[in-house]
């Protein structure tokens, strides 16, 4: 049988608050600065960095308490270079898998259109002198 893993299954965590009531996607993306050298024993491989970005698909929370957007926004007016711990939890049916590292915070957008709920993107770079740990 096939396991199904789908949003309702995953939390997002940042800064020790989560976030699951407004977030509709949220996506981690790790790219590994992989770089090869040629020896003359052959291929050595050497990861230098592992990059990753989270990014957030979520419903505009301005103003509300405990907001995402509020708390990104003000992360960044008061110290835009230091990261944020973040956790993106997945809950399957035979165990829990957790995906946690930090995050520099960021402004997200504001818009709106007519009467339909306003939402937000916001991509966030992942510091790359924390690992990225999933456990």
């Amino acid at each position: 049988m096939a396991t199904v893993i789908t949003g309702r299954d995953i939390t997002l965590t940042i800064a020790l608050t989560q976030y699951a009531p407004q977030t509709l996607s949220t996506t981690l993306t790790v790219e590994d600065d992989q770089q090869i050298f040629e020896t003359f024993a052959g291929p050595v491989y050497k990861t230098i960095t592992q990059g990753y970005t989270l990014d957030v698909e979520m419903l505009a929370d301005w103003g509300a308490t405990d907001s995402l957007c509020e708390a990104l926004q003000v992360a960044f007016n008061t110290a835009p270079d230091t990261a944020i711990g973040f956790a993106l939890v997945a809950t399957g049916p035979d165990s829990t898998v957790t995906f946690s590292g930090e995050v520099f915070p960021k402004t997200p957008e504001l818009s709106g259109t007519g009467v339909e709920a306003s939402q937000v993107s916001v991509t966030l770079q992942g510091n790359v002198n924390e690992t990225l740990t999933v456990l």
